[in-house]
């Protein structure tokens, strides 16, 4: 195998990783944030809106265009409702009825709703072994979810634990409509930029429709205290984000769906440093199984398509 070969393959599973790194911290972040008052959902959108403004000023600054097109105005609108404003707006929606772990366990169906969406659409031919290697970081999370939370269940209305199913779904209808329907010839940068922008567009909507309903708090509560948090997050996510889009562009959906696997792992790695959470041997377990499965699926991933 040539040097080029080894670094196209490698390029994935570092682009996966260090993305996990970057959106993995608004679960540190965002636990800081939403503790010292400010509302989750717009923690949310104030990060898409920054982070869509910090990936802007890359872009310019790598010397890309950041005038859009028809078709890259149509792409971000779509791609940022099943990207980031739906889907973490149910996340931060089911939380406060299921507890934090049940949504992260059902959040980890989005690489297997992913890879079903797929072959239905006949993207990839169907491979076992890639198949083998989700299921293995699928195993790694849920050890990991299980042995940080006992197992235990909330107790709560069964349509609470169905409106948590749009989170999985909804990203696994993302990450095969951003290959799908990705635009010619675009570059990443501006793409993921223009997403994020849509998605802070779509976030505040529904604060606007929810404070119309007097069903928001004080949407400026926490800030004083606070805003440091999100200036950082904004910087991360955007970053994050940049590279997630290439990821999407070089992995395929199928690759980039473990983002949901990676991010559980990178959010227990930050208990441990930021909160002082320990490890038991089942957690160093559950991340080597991660790490496993993310090196299978890339292994064989170029092999899968057609």
């Amino acid at each position: 195998m040539t040097h080029v070969g080894r670094g196209a393959r490698l390029e994935p599973v570092l682009l996966l990783f260090a993305a996990g790194i970057c959106i993995g911290s608004i679960f540190p972040l965002g636990k800081i944030a939403v503790a010292g008052g400010i509302p989750s959902l717009v923690y949310v959108g104030a990060t898409a809106a920054g982070a869509g403004a910090v990936l802007a000023a890359i872009a310019r600054l790598a010397g890309h265009s950041l005038r859009p097109d028809r078709a890259t105005l149509s792409y971000a609108a779509t791609a940022g409702l099943l990207t980031f404003a739906i889907p973490w707006t149910a996340v931060v929606t089911v939380m406060p009825h299921l507890g934090a772990g049940i949504p992260a366990i059902i959040q980890s169906l989005a690489p297997i709703a992913t890879l079903a969406i797929v072959y239905v659409l006949a993207l990839e031919k169907p491979n076992l072994p890639r198949l083998a290697g989700l299921g293995i970081g699928m195993v790694g999370t849920l050890v990991i979810l299980f042995a940080r939370n006992g197992g235990d269940a909330a107790h709560a209305p069964f349509y609470w634990y169905l409106a948590a199913l749009i989170t999985p779904l909804v990203l696994a209808a993302g990450n095969v409509y951003r290959t799908t329907h990705w635009p010619k010839g675009k570059n990443p940068l501006p793409l993921a930029a223009w997403t994020l922008v849509a998605a802070a567009l779509g976030i505040a909507v529904t604060l606007l429709l929810l404070i119309a309903m007097s069903a928001m708090p004080d949407v400026g509560a926490g800030f004083a205290n606070g805003w440091h948090l999100i200036a950082i997050q904004c910087v991360a996510t955007g970053v994050g984000y940049g590279l997630f889009f290439r990821l999407q562009q070089v992995g395929g959906p199928v690759y980039v769906s473990q983002m949901s696997y990676v991010n559980t792992a990178v959010g227990v790695g930050f208990g441990v440093l930021l909160f002082a959470e320990s490890l038991s041997l089942w957690i160093w377990l559950a991340l080597a199984l991660i790490v496993i499965g993310v090196l299978l699926v890339n292994r064989v991933g170029d092999a899968a398509r057609p």
